[in-house]
């Protein structure tokens, strides 16, 4: 049975996730729709590509991707399909957003939307998710080839991933994302931090004009309520977080802060 994944910023007040649902089922009834996200940060695409990464690992070979974090849609940005050496398939705009799905599992191939056949007759200049995005997909959930898409593209639009840096005796570094639970997620993967500090350790932490203490441990659990604390997330990234609160609340923490870790 196909899967068609949905990840988008359109938030679930208004009628907009419900319409690009109801293109797809229109046309394949039986494909099972999953959703990611709806809450992206609000035309951010960097953070969409990275929710869009870390969620499709998990997807088995064949799975749909829609991605519609869009503040260019209606300009003469192009619409793609790619499909990953893995066997996934991304649909949405070429603004970067499949970045790192582009870089983790490797360009199989990049294709153009451009079948008259394959979008909805007519096309809306601020719903392109509804009316071009959502019928490709369905199409191709019912085994329309990529090739029918459209002609191919040499390369995607990609973005330029903020990476840290070890400077001395501190590590800077940037906020990916903040999630529901108010943890921060940085850019600081496994490995820097395990050159830079071993678990049990104290750091100093400055961030959005605080500096605060944490220790580095494995879980929540071994740091009391209230307290912060520094570990390596499921993914893979080095996370910030008060156990048994909301850290991002209480400091004003978004996406794309910078972050500076030094030994205690």
């Amino acid at each position: 049975m196909a899967i068609i994944a949905l990840l988008s910023d359109l938030g679930g007040k208004d009628h907009f996730v419900g319409a690009i649902k109801g293109v797809i089922l229109s046309i394949n009834p039986d494909v099972v729709i999953v959703d990611i996200t709806h809450e992206v940060t609000k035309f951010d695409v960097f953070t969409a590509a990275f929710t869009l990464a870390n969620a499709a690992e998990t997807f088995p070979s064949g799975t749909i991707f829609v991605a519609v974090v869009d503040p260019g849609v209606g300009t003469k940005r192009k619409g793609i399909l790619l499909r990953t050496k893995n066997g996934l398939l991304f649909v949405g705009p070429d603004n970067g957003i499949f970045t790192l799905v582009a870089q983790r599992f490797g360009v199989k191939e990049i294709r153009e939307l451009k079948n008259p056949k394959l979008v909805r007759e007519k096309i809306s200049a601020t719903f392109h998710g509804r009316d071009v995005f959502a019928p490709v997909a369905a199409h191709l959930s019912l085994g329309v080839k990529a090739a029918e898409v459209g002609p191919v593209l040499p390369a995607l639009t990609e973005l330029s991933p903020p990476r840290p840096k070890l400077a001395g005796k501190e590590i800077v570094g940037e906020a990916m994302a903040v999630d529901g639970f108010g943890n921060i997620l940085t850019n600081i993967d496994h490995k820097l931090i395990e050159k830079f500090a071993e678990t049990g350790n104290n750091l100093e932490i400055e961030m959005c004009g605080r500096v605060l203490s944490a220790k580095l441990v494995k879980t929540f659990g071994e740091v009391e309520p209230g307290e912060i604390l520094c570990y390596v997330g499921s993914a893979g990234l080095l996370e910030i977080a008060k156990n048994l609160g909301n850290l991002a609340a209480d400091i004003g923490a978004r996406p794309h802060i910078k972050i500076r870790l030094k030994k205690a």
